[in-house]
């Protein structure tokens, strides 16, 4: 660990003046223009970050630190000294590596053979997808297998291809977007597909499922095998809008959600779940799945476009045997931390991540923990109103 002189020394060599500041309530969100992500600073490493950019000696940011928080100034030290640590590894960090999937944009479509191509209608627009490979085909055409048929030629044309660096999207003839799993392309190829189609820009996207009624949704986000898929299921079941079930698009100029039209991917810990409200789940092909078992579960209803004009909660879902199906409220904050726990994107640029950060102010925010999937879709619905 450096000493207080050599933080302090590294600290100043920065150009904190370059970073972008968004004051949040007592907390505070920066980010770099030249890399993206956030950076959430809660109350104590707020004091921090405000007293070193002032130019304070360290010994001040050490004893304003100990007498704000009534701790010893050896503790105050660790504290401090642990926290520009971090920052100089990430935040100040040199030679950090362009993202993936910046890399090959603008590159023309290769001329290759394609294992799969089919035409589809989404958000009212002819879309044909074609997948280079047999892997891409068996992780990706599933999702497609309930859209209907385009009626006529492509509005768009996406090629998925395989690399040495990983898998590439091409729409039409230009590269949008490269990701080094198989997991990752098929995510993004369907966020640039509804994206495309709708022809609206993207404020932020979450790893999460949605529904909701026509003018007013809950997003819940969560991570891999939190229950938010059988959540989603049964909602769309009780005759809620299903508009999401792995990707959530929030659309820039409206704060909307546009539908994702794409099957459900059900585990196989959810079938026996899902049975008495989908009986039909048990005839569907079972899929092996980077070593799991999966069926696919066509969305239900036959609107497949349009979006939900308002975002009623953001609601974080877990299911454990054990749980009290409890609903409890969070602050900014916590709902920032979460939503970095569960996986979330905002487009980088100044003005929007204020709008973000605005969005995420007024927009009510919980943790659901569930034992009881009927008593958590209960619970949603109430929300939605």
């Amino acid at each position: 660990m450096m000493n207080s002189c050599q933080n302090r020394s590294a600290f100043q060599g920065s150009d904190t003046n370059s970073l972008w500041e968004f004051p949040a309530g007592d907390f505070l969100v920066l980010a770099r223009p030249d890399v993206p992500g956030l950076y959430i600073l809660n109350s104590s490493a707020r004091l921090i970050w405000e007293v070193l950019k002032s130019g304070a000696p360290f010994e001040e940011l050490v004893r304003q630190f100990a007498s704000t928080y009534d701790i010893p100034a050896e503790m105050a030290t660790r504290d401090v000294l642990r926290t520009v640590d971090d920052w100089q590894a990430g935040l100040f960090s040199c030679g950090r590596n362009t993202p993936l999937s910046t890399r090959f944009t603008g590159a023309p479509a290769p001329s290759t053979p394609y294992h799969f191509m089919c035409d589809y209608v989404v958000q009212g627009r002819n879309v044909r997808v074609m997948l280079q490979t047999s892997e891409l085909a068996e992780e990706i055409a599933p999702r497609f297998q309930s859209l209907p048929p385009a009626p006529s030629g492509p509005d768009f044309t996406f090629r998925v291809v395989e690399d040495l660096n990983g898998f590439r999207i091409f729409r039409d003839q230009c590269c949008v977007a490269s990701e080094e799993s198989i997991g990752e392309i098929r995510g993004v190829l369907l966020q640039e597909i509804v994206r495309s189609c709708r022809g609206r820009e993207t404020l932020a996207l979450f790893h999460a499922g949605a529904c909701g009624s026509n003018s007013q949704c809950v997003i819940f986000p969560a991570t891999t095998r939190s229950g938010k898929t059988t959540l989603a299921a049964v909602l769309m079941k009780t005759g809620l809008r299903f508009y999401a079930d792995d990707s959530v698009l929030l659309e820039r100029d409206t704060l909307s959600v546009p539908v994702m039209p794409f099957a459900l991917t059900i585990r196989e810990g959810s079938w026996d779940v899902l049975y008495s409200w989908f009986p039909e789940l048990r005839n569907t092909p079972i899929v092996c799945r980077f070593g799991q078992n999966v069926r696919f579960l066509p969305p239900l209803g036959e609107e497949q476009d349009g979006c939900c004009e308002k975002v009623a909660a953001i609601v974080f879902v877990q299911f454990k045997p054990d749980a009290a199906n409890e609903l409890s409220s969070l602050d900014p904050l916590q709902t920032l931390i979460r939503l970095q726990e569960s996986g979330f994107w905002v487009d980088h640029d100044e003005q929007n991540i204020r709008e973000f950060l605005a969005w995420i102010q007024s927009t009510a925010s919980f943790t659901l923990s569930y034992s009881d999937v009927d008593v958590a879709a209960s619970i949603i619905r109430c929300l939605i109103g």
